[in-house]
């Protein structure tokens, strides 16, 4: 398939992504590069933390969820992300866990004042291999149009 652009996609299009692993070493290193509270860097603390253990960040998760539903959606003609929207974490994410996400297309519309683009969302939910949501969250994206042949 070649390039997507914003006309070649449909309003409430889903797409399912690869699993994403997570390991007690990649969380610790995320945790302590990019966040080091004491439930994402490991130790004593994260034991004693209302999660009993290490959990991965939030950031963490939308980082490495992010990789795989840009894997998935293929070559579109992404212009620019505009933003990241509704963050909503429901179960922590711990070593172990497998998560798969799940997207669809939401909010197409054409730009009113540059016709040669439009935004188009991205709804995604997160599950892990219990089948528990983990977290859902939205993306906006600038796409560019097909160009004039």
């Amino acid at each position: 398939m070649g390039k997507r652009y914003w006309e070649d996609l449909t309003e409430g299009e889903k797409f399912t992504c690869r699993p994403v692993a997570f390991d007690r070493e990649g969380i610790v290193a995320f945790g302590v590069e990019y966040d080091p509270l004491p439930f994402h860097v490991g130790g004593e603390a994260s034991g004693r933390s209302i999660f009993g253990d290490v959990i991965a960040s939030a950031l963490h998760t939308i980082s490495a969820c992010t990789r795989v539903v840009v894997e998935a959606h293929g070559e579109i003609a992404i212009l620019s992300g505009l933003s990241i929207d509704e963050i909503r974490a429901f179960h922590p994410v711990r070593p172990g866990d497998v998560l798969t996400v799940e997207g669809r297309w939401d909010g197409l519309r054409r730009s009113r004042s540059r016709p040669d683009r439009g935004i188009a969302g991205v709804r995604c939910t997160v599950r892990n291999q219990r089948g528990e949501t983990v977290m859902e969250y939205g993306y906006r994206y600038l796409v560019a149009c097909r160009p004039d042949p």
